[in-house]
C-alpha cells in the first residue's frame, strides 16, 4: 500500500497482517523514497549552510592534513554565493579560520589560503571544535520562512582528550542541535578515532558517519557529502506512528525516536533525490484488546526545500486482523518484510557484539556474532522457500556477504578484534540501517 506526496513516496507493508488472538508479533516496514519533482529539476537548488570542523592535532601531520586541505578546497566548488560557510580548526585550542559568511569567490579564496597555511600540532579538543562550528551556524540562523539545510561536518583521526569526553553528553548536545535544525556528519580517518563516539554523534545529530580508511579517499567522501546536499528533496522529515491500544512498537533502525503514550516520532535524516529508506518496526500484542481488527496510524511531515513550505500527509497502513491461534499459523508472510526485519535485527546483534568486544567480553561478543549469522541464514532459507518474492538479487547478495562476515567473526579467537574491523563494521551498520548511499558503490 503506497501513499505519495509531492516529494515522498511511502509504502507500508506488514510481515504478517493476520495475528494470533492470544499473543503474537509482526513487523511493519515503511519504505520511504525521496524525489525532487520534475518542476524543480531545472531551478536553482535550495541554499545550504555548512561549517567545516577539522582536526589539526599532531596526529594529522603529513599526508592526512594535506589531503584534508585539498578535499575541502575541492568541496567548496559545490557551493554558490547563496550558500554560507564557516571553517573551524581544532587541536587543544580552537580557531575560527573563516567566520560564517556567504560562499562568495572571495570567501572561498580566503578559506583556501587559510588551509594552505595550516599546520598540525597539539591535542584533540573535539567537543570544543565541533560546538564552535555548530555555534557559527546557530548564531546566523536563517529567517523562519527560509528552508536551509544547516550542517556541521566534523573530521578527525584521533581520540578526544580535551573538553567534553563523555559520548552520552556529546550525543545529547547533538540531539538538542538537531532539534534546532542543525545536523552533524562525522568522518573518521585511519584507525585512531573512537567509532562509537563519532557514529553516535552522527546518529543523534541526524547526519552521516563515514569511515575513511585511507586519506586518499577523502575527496570522494567530501564530494559525496556535499554533492548530495545539492539535490535535496526533503528537509527534517519525520514519521509519527500511533500504535493501537494493547500493542508495543520498537524501531529497529538507527534513527532518533521519541515515545509519547502510544505515538512514536521518528526523526529521519535529510533526504536527497533518489534516497530510499526501509524503516522496520517490531509490533507485539499480548491479548485480545481491540476486537477483531485494528489500524496503526502514520503521518509523515517534512519541509520542502524549494518552497520552504511544511508538508504533511497521512500514510495508508493496512489493518491488522486477529484470528484464532490455529488459523494464524497459516497466515501469509511477506518475505520482503521478513527479510528486512532479520537484516535490522542482525545489525543490532552485531552492534552489541562490537560493544561487548570493546568491553573485553570476547566470548559473549562471539556469541552475538553467531546469533547474527543464525538470523540471516534462517531468513535466507525462508526467502528461498517463498521464491525470494519481492527481494532484489543485490539485497540477497549483500545479506549473504554479511552472513558470511558474521560467521567469520563468530569464529574469531577470544581476543580483541582489530581496529579496522571495529570501524568498518560500525560505519557499514550505521550507513545501511539509515539508508545512506555509499560513495564507494
Amino acid at each position: 500500500m503506497t501513499t505519495s506526496n509531492l516529494n515522498l513516496d511511502i509504502q507500508a507493508a506488514w510481515e504478517r497482517s493476520i495475528l494470533a488472538a492470544s499473543r503474537d508479533d509482526t513487523a511493519l516496514m515503511l519504505t520511504v523514497t525521496a524525489r525532487r519533482p520534475a518542476r524543480t529539476q531545472t531551478r536553482d537548488r535550495a541554499p545550504i549552510d555548512l561549517a567545516f570542523v577539522l582536526d589539526r592535532s599532531g596526529s594529522m601531520d603529513g599526508d592526512k592534513l594535506d589531503l584534508v586541505k585539498r578535499a575541502v578546497i575541492e568541496a567548496l566548488a559545490y557551493l554558490n554565493p547563496d550558500d554560507r560557510v564557516a571553517l573551524v580548526v581544532f587541536d587543544n585550542e580552537i580557531d575560527v579560520l573563516q567566520r560564517f559568511a556567504p560562499a562568495s569567490g572571495e570567501v572561498r579564496d580566503a578559506i583556501g589560503h587559510g588551509l594552505r597555511t595550516l599546520e598540525a600540532r597539539g591535542g584533540t579538543n573535539l567537543s570544543g571544535g565541533w560546538l564552535t562550528g555548530c555555534g557559527q551556524l546557530a548564531e546566523h540562523a536563517p529567517h523562519p520562512s527560509a528552508a536551509r539545510l544547516r550542517r556541521a561536518i566534523l573530521l578527525t583521526d584521533g581520540q578526544a582528550n580535551d573538553g567534553i569526553l563523555d559520548p552520552g553528553e556529546l550525543a545529547r548536545h547533538a540531539t538538542a542541535l538537531r532539534q534546532r535544525g542543525i545536523s552533524t556528519s562525522t568522518m573518521g580517518v585511519g584507525e585512531g578515532f573512537d567509532e562509537m563516539l563519532l557514529s553516535g554523534l552522527a546518529e543523534a545529530g541526524g547526519g552521516n558517519f563515514v569511515y575513511i580508511e585511507h586519506p586518499a579517499e577523502l575527496p570522494a567522501f567530501f564530494e559525496h557529502e556535499i554533492g548530495g546536499l545539492t539535490a535535496l528533496a526533503a528537509l527534517r522529515p519525520q514519521l509519527e506512528i500511533t500504535l493501537p491500544l494493547g500493542t508495543r512498537g520498537v524501531l529497529l533502525n538507527a534513527f532518533p525516536n521519541e515515545r509519547h503514550g502510544k505515538t512514536i516520532t521518528v526523526e529521519l535524516r535529510d533526504l536527497v533525490d533518489g534516497d530510499r529508506i526501509e524503516l522496520v518496526m517490531m509490533v507485539t500484542h499480548r491479548g485480545r484488546v481491540w476486537g477483531e481488527s485494528a489500524t496503526l496510524g502514520c503521518t509523515a511531515r517534512y519541509v520542502d526545500p524549494e518552497s520552504s513550505d511544511y508538508r504533511g500527509f497521512v500514510v495508508d497502513v493496512p489493518p491488522l486482523t486477529l484470528v484464532p491461534d490455529g488459523e494464524a499459523r497459516h497466515a501469509p508472510v511477506d518475505h520482503a518484510v521478513a527479510f528486512a526485519r532479520a537484516r535490522e535485527q542482525a545489525r543490532l546483534d552485531q552492534r552489541e557484539a562490537l560493544r561487548l568486544d570493546r568491553a573485553g567480553r570476547h566470548a559473549e561478543s562471539r556469541q552475538m556474532f553467531a546469533a547474527s549469522h543464525g538470523r540471516l541464514h534462517e531468513v535466507d532459507a525462508a526467502a528461498a522457500a517463498g521464491g525470494y518474492a519481492g527481494i532484489k538479487a543485490a539485497a540477497m547478495e549483500e545479506m549473504r556477504t554479511e552472513s558470511s562476515r558474521a560467521h567469520s567473526l563468530a569464529s574469531a579467537p577470544a581476543a580483541p578484534l582489530d581496529e579496522r574491523t571495529h570501524k568498518e563494521r560500525a560505519a557499514r551498520h550505521a550507513r545501511s540501517s539509515r539508508g545512506d548511499r555509499n560513495p564507494r558503490s
